[in-house]
């Protein structure tokens, strides 16, 4: 699938992409500040999702919806913003938008809301007839409620280390959950980084895999200057650690 993101913050475009080439069969074609710009991708490559934040130079980003609809670009498109107001909301419906992400959110959220339009993609391409239960598959809210609550994640204590990759230690895992704990709320790589003594880049590769696991969720810390900040905390619904400290 070809992605437009239309996003007047670099430092956030550049996470949205980041999220993106992190899921398979999808490609950022192009990214714009303004809805001139976006329209202008819009006609150059024809993109299947557009990524839409609304607060933008000059014209709302809702502006844009409008474009579409009036030209018949048939891309989904995801708002991703931090317009909380009842208006914006409407008028997202009225445009029928796929989903709306208010800003912060964290990468589950924003596979899902990715991952159902992939679907409808799919089914749309193998050009079969669309019965009842691929409309409820595709339209049915469900699997978004309880997202922001995390999803439940049952790790039993022997299932961790089996599963590590070959090239994660089992000896450093342990250290890494350990100052986790001890840290007992949202961290960053670096902050963790320190805590342990080993190199970003080293705990990075232990923060994914406890991330992909389920073990930890992430969220993402704007700022008005500088980067948006990642942060990671203990899944709230997983009740034990992965294995034992003693």
């Amino acid at each position: 699938m070809k992605v437009l993101i239309v996003e007047d913050d670099p430092m956030v475009a550049e996470l949205n992409q980041q999220f993106i080439e992190r899921m398979d069969n999808l490609d950022v074609v192009c990214k714009a500040d303004t809805v001139k710009k976006a329209q202008d991708c819009l006609q150059k490559w024809k993109p299947d999702l557009v990524l839409l934040d609304v607060y933008l130079p000059g014209k709302s980003g809702l502006t844009l919806l409008s474009h579409m609809q009036e030209h018949q670009y048939h891309a989904s498109v995801i708002l991703i913003t931090a317009a909380k107001d009842i208006q914006t909301v409407k008028e997202a419906v009225f445009y029928g938008v796929a989903d709306y992400l208010i800003k912060p959110f964290t990468f589950e959220r924003f596979r899902l809301a990715v991952e159902k339009i992939q679907r409808l993609a799919t089914v749309m391409e193998e050009g079969n007839g669309i019965n009842q239960a691929v409309i409820d598959h595709y339209f049915n809210k469900e699997e978004h409620a309880g997202v922001e609550k995390k999803k439940t994640v049952e790790h039993p204590s022997h299932n961790l280390p089996k599963n590590l990759s070959k090239n994660l230690s089992k000896l450093t895992m342990t250290t890494i959950l350990k100052s986790i704990q001890e840290l007992d709320g949202p961290f960053s790589v670096e902050t963790l980084a320190r805590e342990v003594d080993l190199s970003r880049i080293t705990v990075k590769k232990y923060i994914q895999f406890l991330v992909d696991d389920g073990f930890l969720v992430e969220s993402i810390e704007y700022h008005k200057v500088g980067r948006p900040l990642m942060l990671y905390q203990l899944n709230p619904d997983i009740k034990e650690p992965p294995f034992p400290w003693d």
